[in-house]
């Protein structure tokens, strides 16, 4: 694809799904929906360049932000869960071909960071949601794998600091959220986010409650992890890939060489728990990878879903 390319700008509207009003950008009228969701920190604008590309292939692609991240609503129930996520995207397969009228067969779901993590828990909601999927930058069965890979124990630092009440809130909003561009330029490192993205974030996380929103994701998550891993370090009987339960929607997964957030070595495993895996290492990028090689990214998207 051309750099010259007249890039379509994403229009916004509003969608209720799963018992949440969504805001969404959406590019595209094509007859399939691809549905891209964001991860942290961030919000879904970061996913224009694939929803560019995905448009220019035929789809109608859309970028909800996520539960909690103004000015979508939060969780009517408090819960932020993988669960939760998951059901949203299936919730949001079904809401959003029928508010734009577009055809709901074989949609795809791209993910990025808590996007895929969503994306393997809407496999768990309902394996037939979806005709194909992509996530970037999270493997499948993260917490099983820290302990062949303890060194990622160090890199997910900020995840262990999330579970202490009120530290995490007063740390994320210190000097106006500068810690948001610091978390990007670590994961990232060696390229610099453009400044309207991060005016962007920063904006998202002004709004609302979206910061005591996007730290509730963790403590949702790996809070109940980090108990379930103590009762099985006090058993000596660590989880396992093998444990995880399986990824049966046919699934492409991408990664940044350059991540500094998520070890690379991670993602060698994602066969073991994806029945259709395709994996793909993308050179001189890091944990935004989507943002860092759009053009490079956006490629093996479309390849993948339109095969």
């Amino acid at each position: 694809m051309s750099n010259d390319r007249v890039r379509e700008t994403p229009t916004e509207f509003t969608v209720e799904a799963n018992g949440i009003d969504f805001a969404c950008r959406r590019a595209g009228d094509g007859d399939r929906l691809a549905l891209c969701l964001h991860g942290f920190p961030d919000d879904a604008g970061s996913m224009d360049p694939i929803l560019d590309r995905l448009a220019d292939a035929g789809f109608t692609a859309v970028a909800p932000n996520m539960r909690g991240y103004a000015p979508t609503d939060p969780a009517p129930d408090g819960d932020y869960s993988p669960t939760a996520l998951g059901d949203d995207a299936v919730a949001l397969a079904d809401a959003v071909p029928a508010e734009l009228d577009v055809d709901a067969d074989d949609p795809v779901l791209v993910g990025h960071d808590w996007g895929a993590v969503a994306a393997y828990a809407a496999d768990r909601t309902d394996p037939d949601a979806f005709a194909r999927m992509v996530a970037m930058a999270v493997p499948p069965g993260f917490e099983a794998l820290l302990f062949a890979y303890p060194r990622q124990l160090l890199r997910s630092w900020y995840m262990w600091v999330f579970q202490l009440p009120d530290v995490p809130e007063r740390a994320l909003r210190w000097r106006d959220f500068a810690i948001l561009e610091a978390l990007w330029t670590l994961w990232s490192p060696g390229w610099e986010a453009p400044g309207e993205r991060i005016e962007s974030v920063t904006a998202t996380f002004r709004a609302g409650d979206t910061t005591d929103h996007a730290i509730q994701y963790y403590r949702d998550t790996v809070g109940a992890q980090l108990s379930s891993l103590a009762g099985d370090l006090l058993r000596l009987d660590p989880p396992s890939i093998d444990d995880v339960p399986p990824v049966r929607t046919p699934t492409l997964v991408i990664a940044g060489e350059d991540d500094r957030c998520i070890a690379p070595a991670l993602f060698e495993h994602a066969g073991a728990v994806i029945e259709d895996a395709r994996v793909v290492r993308i050179r001189d990028a890091g944990h935004f990878v989507h943002l860092e090689r759009p053009e490079v990214v956006g490629e093996e998207i479309v390849e993948y879903v339109t095969d």
